[in-house]
């Protein structure tokens, strides 16, 4: 395996999920499609495109001798067949927009800029908020074992916060869309040496780490889609021309910092001098409102040309090829005469977002018509299949070994079923589950004294499809509290009866000139990449369904953790390792572990469990939501990270009373436990006891960003609420 295509790939795929079964759903097919999903899952921000650059050049290894292939200085690559005239320029950009570092604070967070001019979606920062980063830093060293000079990448995890949900109601939930200020990053970093000794330096590029999700058939998702795809069509023209045919000199080149003023076509236009051009770029988005998907022409749909364009046009039509005439929005870079400069482009949707979709057989079109309207004869592709190869998995130690199956599993109130294997699969051998009509798991166990019970719960907040409608989209409902935003843009699992499909919530109607943070809640609905109701169902989707963000845990810096469903998968990961510490034969008291369904819609199974359950003290697991950020209002609950576990002693649903309070942090004490005692916003499962007159303890660990796809904890706080959890379930 080519070791330069693997770091490429590396660059993000080390970040992702293992995917879990998909109904129906590939990647699009042939060596062209997998080198589109590599190039997509790889960042390029302008100015910062070589590992870009060096993905497609080994793309482009094993091409005839003929083709002379290099690098200039400024960055382009370049390939070029023949000598003399006349002189064929292919082009097109490889850079995406996006962000650099541009400040360090002295408690280690990241500041962002972007000075790329490409964009006019205004949402383009608010669609960055609350999302997992990769920072792609200086570090690693030359790949000696290729003939490229290109160093190796070394990235680095992180966050841009987002403001917790809990610590937010009552105020503004309509403000206008977010902005470069918005826009924190956190690395897990404690300070400017924390961020210093990983290696992240000023103007380090910075992207999403979700960046590409496949849908049905042919169609792709992700960032700076319609851009790869027109990179890997130029890679495919080239494979589909036999070099001999070439008469005077043909180049094809990828070019530089395209969205920061074409600066690398300017270069490569102080070079060459060529008596014919062709630029295939993306597509200008006028932010004019008449536009409400960010489409250009229609997916599967062939190659864009300019209408005015007749002669393309009637070629294409000669060949028996698919093209769309469109006007107003190819256009071509000032650097080169007009007089000699062509224009395509692909067909796009929701454009200038995280899941710009394409369809993978327009850039086959593309390849096509660049041999026509080239005058050189098409021959069979021969392009290598994709060398990318298979990640390793993470090894784990600890409480990760079992926090990691309970954050892959899917769980959204109502939809429990596989985190509830999850949670049986891991308990301890002695233990004896019991599952009652709500989906309620218990394990009980120990002597004849008080009656203690100690309740996490399973499920996790997502949306449930409320119909599918005749475009082949889905309609969806809210299952827990949550901002819509940080959903919207972004690839989702749909958990279906014939296993998970892959979607993405589609970007509001209008969206390019929206001057509101918030969609309404009409607005919300599901893409999947068909065109009917018949298609979506034919995947399996059906009403009820019900969907989460792609999620991963991923480690930051030093001990801290992020991922979606921090709550309360890390509150059920303590009660499972709290079980594997107990000796149930040597527990005094009678002891009941709970993991319920239905926490975030309402309490629905602890609700159904105190029904039967009358214990003296029940202690719920769950976050503390900390207003340890930069983003929240710091006037409660500010308890930083790596303090310890926490006595939740006030919220918004119980008040547990001194003397209890007091007795947990003796117990503490007596095992060397650091215990914070604190308040914070939103309720807990045992509230739903205090009603049968039990004394509710809920205890925590302090969560960063509540509710959102970059929860973040410190291990050493679960490590200690575990400790925590072990010596009360023993001694209280």
């Amino acid at each position: 395996m080519h070791r330069i295509a693997f770091i490429c790939w590396l660059l993000v795929a080390s970040c992702l999920a293992p995917l879990p079964t998909f109904a129906q759903q590939r990647p699009a097919g042939g060596a062209p499609g997998r080198l589109l999903h590599d190039l997509v899952n790889t960042s390029g921000v302008s100015g910062f495109e070589t590992d870009v650059r060096e993905l497609i050049r080994v793309g482009l290894q094993g091409l005839s001798a003929a083709a002379n292939i290099r690098t200039d200085d400024a960055g382009n690559l370049i390939v070029t067949i023949g000598a003399g005239a006349p002189h064929v320029l292919v082009c097109a950009n490889m850079d995406e927009d996006g962000y650099f570092v541009s400040g360090i604070t002295d408690d280690g967070y990241l500041r962002l800029h972007r000075v790329t001019t490409g964009v006019t979606n205004r949402l383009f920062e608010q669609m960055h908020y609350g999302q997992p980063i990769v920072i792609r830093t200086q570090g690693g060293k030359p790949a000696a074992a290729s003939a490229s000079t290109h160093v190796l990448p070394s990235t680095v995890a992180g966050v841009i916060t987002t403001a917790s949900t809990h610590l937010q109601r009552g105020r503004d939930q309509a403000p206008a869309p977010k902005s470069l200020d918005d826009l924190w990053v956190d690395v897990g970093a404690q300070n400017r040496g924390d961020v210093e000794r990983l290696g992240i330096q000023m103007l380090d590029p910075i992207s999403l780490r979700e960046r590409e999700q496949p849908l049905t058939g042919e169609r792709v998702a992700g960032v700076a889609a319609q851009g790869r795809a027109i990179d890997v069509a130029l890679a495919d023209f080239l494979w589909r021309l036999d070099p001999k045919s070439v008469t005077g000199t043909l180049t094809i080149a990828w070019t530089v910092r395209g969205s920061f003023g074409d600066r690398g076509m300017a270069r490569l236009a102080q070079e060459i001098t060529p008596d014919r051009i062709i630029v295939v770029t993306r597509t200008a988005m006028p932010r004019d409102g008449n536009n409400p998907k960010g489409a250009v022409g229609q997916l599967g749909g062939g190659v864009l040309v300019a209408d005015s364009d007749t002669k393309t046009i009637e070629l294409a039509k000669q060949q028996g090829m698919a093209v769309q005439a469109v006007a107003g929005v190819l256009r071509a870079p000032t650097v080169w005469p007009a007089a000699k400069t062509q224009v395509f482009s692909l067909p796009v949707l929701y454009a200038q977002t995280p899941v710009e979709t394409v369809d993978a057989r327009d850039l086959y079109s593309l390849a096509r018509l660049l041999c026509g309207v080239t005058g050189l004869p098409e021959r069979e592709p021969t392009m290598p299949p994709s060398v990318t190869g298979s990640i390793p998995g993470p090894v784990d130690e600890g409480i990760i070994t079992t926090l990691r199956p309970l954050i892959d599993a899917t769980a959204v109130s109502g939809a429990e079923g596989p985190m509830r294997d999850a949670v049986i699969k891991q308990l301890p051998k002695w233990a004896k589950p019991q599952v009652d009509d709500h989906g309620n798991v218990t394990v009980s166990f120990g002597g004849s004294g008080k009656e203690l019970v100690f309740v996490a719960h399973m499920d996790e907040i997502g949306y449930a499809i409320t119909d599918i409608l005749d475009d082949g989209t889905a309609s969806v409902v809210k299952r827990g509290g949550f901002f819509d935003y940080l959903w919207e843009a972004h690839p989702v699992f749909v958990q279906t009866a014939k296993g998970v499909v892959r979607a993405v919530v589609a970007p509001r109607p209008g969206y390019l000139a929206t001057t509101t943070a918030t969609p309404k809640p009409e607005e919300i609905v599901l893409y999947f990449g068909t065109s009917s109701r018949a298609e979506t169902q034919a995947l399996g989707v059906a009403k009820g369904d019900t969907a989460t963000i792609r999620k991963q845990l991923t480690q930051l810096a030093g001990s801290r953790w992020t991922a979606r469903s921090m709550d309360d998968r890390c509150g059920v990961a303590a009660l499972i390792a709290a079980l594997q510490r107990i000796d149930p034969a040597k527990v005094p008291n009678r002891v009941t572990f709970a993991f319920v369904v239905g926490e975030e819609t309402g309490l629905v199974g602890s609700g159904f469990l105190a029904e039967r359950l009358h214990p003296a003290y029940v202690f719920a697991i769950d976050t503390f939501v900390s207003s340890d950020s930069p983003v929240d209002p710091q006037r409660l609950a500010l308890v930083p990270l790596g303090s310890g576990a926490i006595a939740r002693a006030i919220d918004t649903s119980s008040i547990t009373p001194p003397e209890t309070v007091a007795r947990v942090l003796a117990v503490g004490r007596a095992h060397k436990i650091p215990v914070v005692v604190s308040a914070t916003s939103g309720g807990n499962d045992g509230s739903q006891f205090s009603r049968f007159g039990s004394i509710v303890v809920p205890l925590s660990w302090p969560g960063r960003y509540s509710h959102s796809p970059v929860e973040v904890m410190d291990l050493r706080d679960l490590d200690h609420l575990v400790g925590l959890i072990t010596a009360l379930a023993q001694e209280m």
